[in-house]
């Protein structure tokens, strides 16, 4: 079995979102990673620059001419970091090298605060040199993994307040209290729990979106297999199931014409084969198939269904299907033994999406109240509504008891 190679070495300073997140973060882990590493570059940038500006003002002792070099050079360090950290490099191996340069850098300039600030400015917490070296304390608890960072802590604490100390009249007392030493361990603490909370929190919220997202796809599963079921339920419903009940309930005796056909239908539906044939635009023949399967219907059907309607397969199969429910619901419930079929499409029929088309099946019988039906009953609820919609069509009831039912079908809805 094959590990982890112990002779190579993890960098120290943090150079990407996705070394950030130990190898698989999430969104808000990687934009946490970002902006540890571009927000403290930038701010470095942008304080280095405006307390540089300051140096020859400071009564440097060793000179304004030696402060304002040192000033120079601690401004172009920061705009480099701010050129190699804004973009991410996942190839680049120098961080531990910047780190060390960095952090030698910081302590360089603390010890040299002799030359650099005046004792009265080190003691008042007033000099140049303090805000850099904290700022970029504080923005090492952001970049630096812990171990680095631990040093940062140490190091640059330690190199400020010795070189406060030996400052002409100034101790180590002053350099911890009154120059502000041990304030910057204080601050660096702080930043770096404050940077843990922030990760931690960034690393559940990205927990609590990956179950999101995991519980979404389950139910986006679940969904598209029961509306597969459910289609194929619907194709069984209205083919061989009703086909098997018309010979349970005695009205097919086996030796109709009609039958061997009937069969023969059923099982190229059952296979998914679409409905009806296909006309000149290459659309299927919805006249057609709606008239053909009117002839099969239990009850006598009025078809008025102009010729040269079409409409793409699976539209038709949705169509016919619906239209055979609405009918074999007038013959379960109606009691008149007759039903109406009106088809109406816009000018230049709905082949290749353009217009729209209508099916209204319609009766004369006692009618219902639609609310009053069950959500089980598979007629209504699925075979003819979640067709339509399976297709991008529209089915809708219209009934009240005493004034009979029409079932309106649209596509598109």
């Amino acid at each position: 079995m094959s590990g982890p190679d112990p002779t190579q070495k993890r960098p120290l300073w943090t150079p990407t979102a996705s070394d950030a997140g130990r190898g698989d973060p999430g969104a808000t882990t990687a934009e946490l990673a970002r902006f540890g590493r571009r927000y403290p570059a930038m701010a470095r940038a942008v304080v280095s620059i405006v307390c540089a500006a300051t140096a020859p003002f400071a009564g440097p002792p060793g000179g304004s001419g030696l402060a304002a070099v040192a000033a120079a050079v601690v401004v172009a360090w920061h705009l480099l970091l701010l050129v190699v950290l804004l973009p991410d490099r996942p190839g680049f191996r120098w961080f531990g090298a910047i780190f060390a340069v960095d952090i030698t850098s910081k302590c360089l300039l603390c010890l040299a605060q002799p030359l650099l600030v005046a004792p009265q400015l080190q003691t008042a917490s007033l000099g140049w040199v303090s805000p850099i070296v904290s700022f970029a304390l504080v923005a090492a608890q952001f970049t630096f993994r812990p171990l680095a960072a631990a040093v940062s802590t140490v190091a640059i604490p330690a190199a400020f307040v010795t070189g406060v100390a030996v400052s002409p009249g100034l101790t180590v007392a002053d350099g911890l209290f009154a120059a502000g030493g041990g304030w910057m361990v204080v601050e660096a603490v702080l930043a770096r729990l404050l940077w843990r909370l922030l990760r931690r929190g960034g690393a559940e919220a990205d927990r609590l979106l990956q179950e999101r997202f995991a519980a979404e796809r389950a139910a986006a599963t679940a969904a598209a297999r029961r509306a597969d079921q459910r289609a194929h339920w619907a194709t069984v419903h209205d083919t061989s199931a009703s086909t098997l009940l018309m010979i349970g309930l005695g009205e097919v005796s086996g030796t109709e014409e009609w039958l061997p056909d009937q069969v023969r239908r059923d099982m190229a539906l059952l296979g998914g084969a679409p409905l009806g044939g296909h006309a000149d635009g290459g659309g299927t023949d919805l006249a057609a198939a709606l008239r053909s399967a009117a002839d099969r219907a239990r009850v006598r059907v009025e078809v008025d269904c102009p010729a040269g309607v079409t409409a793409p397969p699976e539209v038709v199969t949705a169509l016919v299907g619906a239209a055979a429910e609405a009918w074999e619901n007038v013959h379960r419930h109606a009691g008149t033994g007759a039903a109406r079929l009106v088809v109406r499409a816009a000018a230049g029929g709905t082949d290749g999406g353009a217009g729209a088309v209508e099916v209204a099946v319609s009766d004369d019988g006692p009618g219902f109240d639609p609310a009053a039906v069950g959500s089980g009953r598979f007629g209504l609820a699925w075979s003819v509504h979640d067709r339509m919609q399976a297709v991008g069509g529209v089915a809708a009831v219209d009934s009240a008891p005493g004034r009979g039912t029409v079932v309106r079908l649209r596509w598109p809805s």
